[in-house]
């Protein structure tokens, strides 16, 4: 993977590329005049600055910031409407919450509106491309200003989350939450297409969920398809999930350490 701006970039941009690039070990090209698909071919995965955005391109398409879904969510929930994800986890302004599956933030956008300026939400992002993407995207939003505030109050952290869970103190967080890449989308929108390549594929396991209910003081929680064996995790279905085709795993960590 190398580092790019747009062609005929000012030079703000040019430094701006140089300096993700030295920060995390990238290597810089000059634009000049090098077509994207002849970068392609040669690199890969190419990510581009320009004034607009900082996208990643690979053959699967350009990866570039977006809420998705979140917007509308969170314009549901100010019009007093309740969240599925926020009802299963909990949530209540002050509390903080461990995103350890960042992607694009669109749940710990959510997350962030549920917890409100008391509280904290930190996300995990592992793939590199996809955090830089990402971390750009929430720090020059610039949709409307209550996103904007949303987007820039996400502590993103570029993190294997199961080293970062190994080296938190003990109930460090209210809830911990899972959304890893499903197998098979449910639906594949094109503007996340490019993220599937670029993501990590990595099942979790149970050692996973007793790192996470170390860390967290009341829920453990994992979205998945609703076939997911979630009991293989020691999980419980969130109510309201037999019907639905996405579905929520719980751990409710006051009920395990009573149990």
């Amino acid at each position: 993977m190398i580092i790019t701006t747009s062609r005929k970039p000012v030079a703000q941009l040019v430094q701006e590329a140089m300096e993700i690039g030295r920060r995390y070990g990238i290597t810089y090209i000059d634009r000049g005049n090098l077509s994207l698909s002849g970068l392609l071919d040669r690199y890969g995965a190419v990510l581009v600055l320009s004034r607009e955005r900082l996208s990643c391109h690979t053959a699967a398409g350009e990866l570039f910031f977006h809420p998705n879904m979140a917007a509308v969510r969170i314009k549901l929930m100010r019009q007093g409407k309740t969240d599925r994800m926020v009802r299963v986890m909990g949530l209540k302004p002050g509390d903080n919450v461990l995103d350890c599956t960042a992607g694009f933030c669109a749940d710990s956008l959510v997350a962030q509106m549920a917890v409100g300026q008391q509280g904290r939400v930190v996300a995990l992002e592992k793939s590199l491309p996809v955090y830089l993407v990402a971390d750009h995207g929430l720090r020059h939003y610039s949709g409307p200003e209550r996103l904007r505030e949303l987007a820039r109050a996400i502590e993103l952290r570029h993190a294997d989350f199961r080293e970062y869970l190994e080296a938190l103190p003990p109930g460090s967080f209210d809830v911990v939450y899972f959304d890893p890449m499903f197998s098979k989308p449910i639906l594949e929108a094109a503007a996340l297409r490019p993220l599937r390549p670029l993501a990590f594929h990595r099942p979790l396991t149970r050692e996973d969920i007793a790192l996470a209910s170390r860390v967290a003081r009341r829920r453990v929680v994992v979205k998945q398809h609703s076939s997911f064996d979630f009991a293989g995790l020691g999980l419980s279905l969130a109510p309201g999930s037999e019907d639905k085709k996405i579905a929520y795993g719980v751990l409710d960590i006051k009920e395990s350490n009573d149990g």
